[in-house]
């Protein structure tokens, strides 16, 4: 159970610095090299607005930072921000949703160093990238974490970010306590929620737990009694939430609750579990059969008996059908009705959400399918323009059901056995080959955030990081319009 506590506390010394960071205006410490965030903040910069590499050694600080060439090159500043959009969900301990972290650049790169200005002028890319998300629309009732340095504790350009549902993630630094706890009271004054991320217990950082809604502790990197240590200090305040990151399995979660760890932020619900019995129950048959029944253009007769039999299935497919992502004009009455609206193509797949809310209230399934959701929806905008019209429907199922194995607890043969899926969704979802693939592909590594294959991805798709980041954020606006 405590397999993955059993690593010794690691992270990295930071550099002492004797004097905390002084409060600066942005275009005093940067000047041309990066516009900062105006109205007009989406406008290409001019010419001036460039970093010039050619002078910096190859070992700089630039190229280290950075993650574009900048071997004697003009780096344009819009090429600064150009990040993949990550997202790792937080859940209770229910297993219930309540929002992500979203991350949109190496995290290293928030690291305090000697040369500042080149980790400010990071955050503030950061921060004019999440002004361009539509976060108030994204978060919908959830919340979001955005990490930041703490030099951004003193940047004016925080006031331009929503307070509502935003909770900003600072890492703290033993040395700046004293700053910290000062600057950090003054932003929660302003109406901020406030992590302190990657937290480990030191007295000095004991008066920062007064003024921050969260602690997050990173559970990779700490055994059982360690994180023991790390909960009881912490639970001294009994208003700060503690929240596990990195919790990668079922093993990771239990430990952390009987710890007293409050929130969990990792995909270990995504994850089969061996140990425990399949969940192909008498409602997901039943499912199953109407989404057979679909593919072969049954009759609405036919359709409708099976509906019969629960009659919760049919209330459950009409509320996500009328629901407000769906767009239609007028709310559809009856299933004989959505068949004759949509036709059988587009009622499949709004069958294929009965599978993960079908039968019994599960939470763990709950969360499995707003995942399923985004995953999907992001399969289907990422591949929509790139493959043949008679197959863009299955973009949409592909990522539906690429999690049906873990909600089934089934091998995917298996677990696809009883469907009667056309040959493209099977090379898909089994061999992850075929027209559907790469985009399935990369909307998975929009999940794990793994940059490389992301960028690798998005290249083999013919997509650039603009087209992926806007996928990625319409596809989760689109999962949170479908609770509404």
């Amino acid at each position: 159970m405590f397999q993955r506590f059993v690593k010794a506390l690691g992270g990295k010394n930071r550099p002492k610095q004797p004097e905390p960071p002084a409060p600066v205006q942005a275009a005093d410490r940067l000047g041309k090299v990066v516009s900062l965030v105006e109205d007009d903040r989406c406008r290409v910069p001019s010419d001036d607005n460039v970093i010039d590499t050619g002078t910096v050694a190859p070992k700089g600080n630039v190229t280290s930072i950075l993650d574009i060439e900048t071997h004697g090159t003009r780096t344009d500043a819009a090429q600064l921000p150009l990040r993949f959009l990550g997202r790792q969900p937080v859940l209770d301990g229910n297993q219930q949703l309540l929002g992500y972290e979203l991350m949109l650049r190496n995290r290293g790169a928030r690291q305090p160093s000697v040369d500042d200005a080149l980790v400010r002028m990071q955050d503030e890319m950061l921060l004019r990238s999440i002004l361009g998300l539509e976060i108030e629309q994204l978060l919908g009732d959830k919340i979001a974490f955005i990490g930041f340095s703490i030099f951004m504790l003193d940047d004016p350009l925080l006031d331009l970010l929503p307070r509502t549902g935003l909770v900003l993630a600072f890492q703290p630094v033993s040395e700046y306590a004293a700053w910290m706890a000062d600057r950090l009271q003054q932003v929660a004054a302003s109406g901020f929620q406030i992590a302190l991320d990657d937290f480990t217990y030191t007295p000095e950082l004991e008066p920062l737990l007064s003024f921050v809604s969260y602690v997050r502790v990173d559970v990779g990197k700490c055994n059982a009694m360690q994180l023991g240590e790390q909960v009881a200090k912490v639970q001294k305040h009994p208003g700060v939430v503690l929240l596990a990151k990195n919790v990668q399995t079922d093993e990771d979660f239990e430990a952390c609750r009987r710890l007293g760890f409050q929130q969990y932020q990792g995909y270990f619900f995504t994850r089969m579990q061996p140990a425990l019995p399949p969940r192909l129950n008498s409602d997901r048959v039943r499912v199953m059969e109407l989404l057979n029944l679909v593919t072969t253009h049954a009759d609405i007769s036919a359709l409708e008996e099976v509906f019969k039999r629960d009659a919760t299935l049919s209330y459950k497919l009409l509320r996500y059908i009328n629901s407000p992502g769906c767009g239609l004009p007028q709310p559809l009455r009856s299933i004989a009705h959505a068949l004759v609206m949509l036709g059988h193509d587009q009622l499949y797949r709004w069958l294929t959400l009965l599978l993960f809310s079908s039968g019994k209230l599960d939470l763990r399934s709950q969360a499995l399918l707003k995942n399923a959701m985004v995953r999907a929806r992001l399969t289907e905008r990422l591949g929509r323009k790139k493959v043949a019209q008679e197959l863009q429907e299955g973009l949409f199922i592909a990522g539906i059901f690429s999690l049906l194995d873990v909600l089934l607890n089934l091998p995917m043969e298996q677990a696809l056995a009883q469907l009667n899926l056309p040959e493209p969704l099977l090379a898909a979802l089994i061999r992850r080959e075929g027209p559907y693939a790469p985009f399935l592909e990369l909307a998975v590594a929009c999940e794990e955030w793994e940059q490389d294959k992301m960028a690798e991805l998005a290249a083999a798709c013919g997509l650039d990081v603009q087209e992926v980041n806007l996928a990625h954020v319409q596809a989760m606006i689109w999962a949170e319009s479908m609770d509404k």
